[in-house]
């Protein structure tokens, strides 16, 4: 027995179940007597007649691992519950007290890392375990107890009914009456028994999602799995996280620690993996770990997912190791949910959603035991959907292919339509310039070819599978203990484990070229990450020295890890660790990325969809191409108050952090601005023509909304997406860094600057001359007098008061124009009213939401 056991045996007064008196109970044998009969790692024993599950218990002084788990979903990503999702973890011990059996949980978030067993003592008896469950022995055999496991087993243990609360679901029950075993899948192995089970809820009244993924929203039906497991020897070493390395753990505190040391112990996640012979420079494992596909997966998706997983052998072989890391397709045989196969899932919803990399882990030395990834079947879709709306028409479409001869796409005027368009097309030049469709007859066979011509580079089936091998290698990655790197994509697509947006480049005859569109294999950066997680040192290496010494040599190369938390927030400071975005420039990319914009939206057309697809598909596919700036503009936007930082250590040689330069601060400033500009948010006229209203009752989420429903409506998009800038630029956090920044640097960029930008840009430039335009720079100015208002309430004291006054000093120019438009007017009567009694959040305007981005490609997420 562990030390960890030890701590927790000696803290409770064990009754040896041999020196139990009491009632006589029948023997096991007697009891048992013709019930089917399951040996293994814990008996069991079904009883058909009575459809009681009964367990035997044999292990007193032996912990084990209860893992739950959720083998079928519900199918709708929002609420989250997702087939073969992992539920809750506990080492548990089996405890006889008198006619009870109790299973208890020791608390290993407080310990004494210690020989010293009165230390050890200590420490169990001042935090408490937990008991998860208490049985009533119904039968004995020396020291063999039986209980009756079906209440244990039949009941909520993954927490659906928590589940479906907190997503707005309604109130649920489990309906034991539809409820029971589920024999097919409940089995007993000699390190592990299997015990699945299908539970019914029930509500009155039902929520939407459920509603629209369940058969019935008032009886729902899932399956359970139990897993108990013996929980692996002494023989694996814990390695302590190290700040510089992107690793999952487990964490607690250890009272043995000396004084001048943290009472805080970090230690990495990682599978098991020794070398056959240590001293060898490469060698053979002792035991391969293995993954194995869910076989439910088609091709030629099959392949892609196996592709990319079996990218991270290249890892383990620089990581001294040969053929350590095997991906093979789950044995027919095989139960997914048993804790001793690695699995891949496929995991379909009615919507698309995050897929994420899981492991089950021992919480006593943080070893994985198994790694369970889930990937969700419409990311694909969605990549595809991205290809497509990038102007690389789907096959079937009637598009692609070379434009006719004398038709290049970008001719300020066009020759005419040719002959095989038929004579119901014209074109007309708008007032922005440029050619627009102004009417057609949508049966007139093969349309608008030539301003949709696909590079022969780009085909957005391919794109699609290459994004899938990345995302099945990424998933895999988070298994074997990697986190996040959402600096990677900053240094040459470093890391498989940064979100990558397609990377669209432009060619010199201004064709789009989706020819690397995703990377191939892992990067510097992972497979430093594995040779750091799982490198094998021989018998007198200082392990300690040699696991930094890794760590510097990454460093030297230039590899850098920044991880979510520093990422994600939308008021987040480093400037190049961001999601979804390209490249070591921010700024520069996102110039890019808006002239991929302009040359898709130039393309967009009814060959974006199938022959015989309804056109109103086409308000889907022009969601992401229309906002295929957003990534990068948050990318761009951390500039702005930016400080680039490192997770540095003492003596490691890196710069803790530094400012931005005023330089690229105001450069990212003038790129943001440039996106509130009714040029750039106006939805072009042709794409209004040729969208029509919903024609299929298909849910989904790839919609703007607005106020001129059914149809698509322009201000309010363009309202929308100026906030989402808005958003970024004026976080609270952001605007209290400018004006520290400012006040500890003269020369720095500061709030002041750019709230005066801000104002130049939008309210204070010239009206477009385009009434249609014109409208769009309203909406624009109003979404920035609300996020102002909103400003001026909320962030630093000084942030608020520089916002404050700035909506004055932008009442009294409006107040001082010669002839002031409506808007104008309006604008300056309601900031006099909110400087009167400043509004509640709920008083001030707000665009309506964008539609759903992340995952792109594609809570809590990984």
């Amino acid at each position: 027995m562990s030390m960890f056991a030890r701590a927790c045996v000696g803290a409770m007064l064990l009754v040896s179940a041999s020196g139990l008196a009491g009632q006589e109970k029948p023997s096991i044998e007697e009891k048992t007597a013709g019930m089917v009969h399951m040996a293994g790692f814990f008996d069991l024993y079904w009883d058909e007649g009575e459809g009681k599950l009964w367990l035997e218990i044999d292990r007193w002084d032996e912990e084990f691992l209860h893992q739950v788990s959720l083998p079928t979903g519900l199918g709708s990503n929002p609420v989250g519950l997702d087939r073969g999702q992992l539920g809750a973890t506990a080492v548990l011990e089996a405890r006889r007290i008198g006619p009870k059996v109790l299973l208890i949980e020791p608390n290993y978030g407080y310990r004494a890392l210690s020989p010293d067993a009165a230390e050890r003592r200590a420490v169990a008896e001042a935090f408490a375990p937990s008991t998860h469950w208490g049985f009533e022995v119904a039968a004995q055999t020396d020291a063999r107890v039986l209980v009756d496991a079906t209440p244990f087993f039949l009941r909520d243990a993954h927490g659906v009914i928590q589940t479906l609360k907190r997503a707005g679901q309604g109130d649920y029950k489990l309906d034991a009456s539809r409820s029971a075993l589920h024999l097919s899948r409940t089995k007993a192995f000699p390190r592990n028994t299997e015990i699945e089970v299908s539970l019914t809820f029930t509500s009155d009244q039902p929520g939407g999602l459920v509603n629209q993924t369940a058969a019935s929203g008032e009886a729902v039906t899932l399956r359970q799995h139990h897993s108990l497991v013996q929980l692996p020897g002494d023989g694996y070493a814990p390695r302590e996280e190290d700040p510089r390395i992107g690793a999952f753990g487990i964490y607690f505190h250890d009272y043995a620690s000396p004084i001048d040391r943290p009472i805080a112990v970090r230690w990495a996640s990682r599978h098991r993996l020794e070398k056959a012979d240590p001293a060898a420079a490469r060698s053979a494992p002792v035991e391969p770990i293995v993954y194995y596909l869910d076989p439910g997966v088609p091709e030629p998706i099959r392949g892609a997912l196996l592709d990319g997983a079996r990218w991270w052998n290249e890892a383990f072989e620089a990581a001294g190791f040969i053929d350590a890391f095997q991906v093979e397709m789950l044995p027919e045989d095989a139960d997914p949910m048993d804790v001793r196969y690695n699995v891949i899932h496929w995991t379909h919803r009615s919507t698309r959603g995050w897929s994420y990399g899981s492991s089950v882990v021992d919480p006593r030395t943080g070893e994985i035991l198994k790694g369970n990834v889930n990937l969700g079947s419409l990311r694909l879709r969605q990549d595809h959907m991205i290809g497509v709306g990038l102007g690389f028409a789907p096959v079937g479409s009637g598009g692609g292919g070379p434009a006719p001869e004398g038709h290049e796409r970008g001719s300020a005027a066009w020759p005419g339509p040719p002959a095989w368009m038929g004579s119901t097309w014209s074109l007309a030049a708008p007032a922005s310039g440029g050619a627009g469709l102004e009417r057609c007859d949508l049966s007139a066979g093969p349309t608008f070819d030539y301003l949709a011509r696909v590079a022969a580079s780009g085909d957005p089936v391919e794109m699609a599978l290459a994004r899938i091998r990345q995302l099945s290698a990424h998933e895999v990655g988070h298994t074997l203990g990697l986190a996040h790197n959402f600096i990677a994509s900053a240094h040459g697509r470093a890391s498989v484990m940064d979100y990558p947006a397609p990377l669209v480049r432009v060619t010199d005859s201004g064709e789009l070229d989706l020819s690397d569109a995703y990377d191939v294999g892992i990067g510097e950066y992972d497979a430093l990450a594995i040779r750091w997680l799982y490198s094998d040192f021989a018998d007198g290496v200082d392990e300690g020295a040699a696991l930094d010494a890794i760590v510097r040599e990454g460093l030297a190369g230039g590899i850098r890890y920044i991880t979510d938390r520093d990422a994600r927030p939308p008021g987040a400071a480093h400037p190049l660790a961001h999601l979804w975005d390209n490249g070591a420039d921010p700024i520069t990319m996102l110039a890019e990325e808006i002239e991929v914009r302009r040359i898709s939206l130039e393309r967009f057309g009814p060959q974006l969809v199938r022959d015989g697809e309804a056109l109103s598909e086409l308000h889907e596919i022009f969601v992401p191409l229309y906002l295929h700036h957003r990534y990068q503009l948050e990318a761009a936007v951390r500039s702005i108050g930016g400080v680039d930082y490192n997770y540095a250590v003492k003596g490691d040689g890196q710069v803790p952090l530094a400012p931005v330069s005023a330089a690229r601060q105001r450069a990212a400033l003038e790129a943001v601005l440039a996106t509130l500009a009714p040029e750039f948010l106006a939805v072009p006229e042709p794409v209004l023509r040729m969208i029509p209203p919903r024609a299929t009752f298909a849910i989904g989420q790839e919609r703007f909304d607005g106020v001129t429903d059914p149809l698509l409506d322009p201000l309010a998009v363009a309202a929308s997406g100026a906030d989402y800038a808005l958003a970024f630029l004026l976080h609270p956090a952001r605007t209290a860094r400018l004006v520290e920044a400012r006040a500890r640097d003269g020369a720095a960029l500061g709030l002041d600057e750019v709230l005066d930008r801000l104002v130049a840009a939008t309210w204070e430039s010239p009206a477009p001359a385009d009434p249609y335009r014109g409208r769009v720079q309203e909406a624009v100015q109003s979404a920035v007098l609300d996020r102002l208002m909103r400003a001026a309430a909320s962030g630093s004291p000084a942030a608020r008061a520089l916002t404050a006054e700035r909506l004055d000093r932008l009442a009294a120019w409006l107040e001082a124009r010669r002839a002031p438009s409506a808007n104008q007017r309006a604008a300056a009567a309601l900031i006099r009213r909110w400087q009167t009694r400043p509004f509640a959040a709920s008083e001030i305007g707000q665009a309506a939401d964008l539609p759903p981005g992340s995952p792109i490609g594609s809570i809590p997420p990984r």
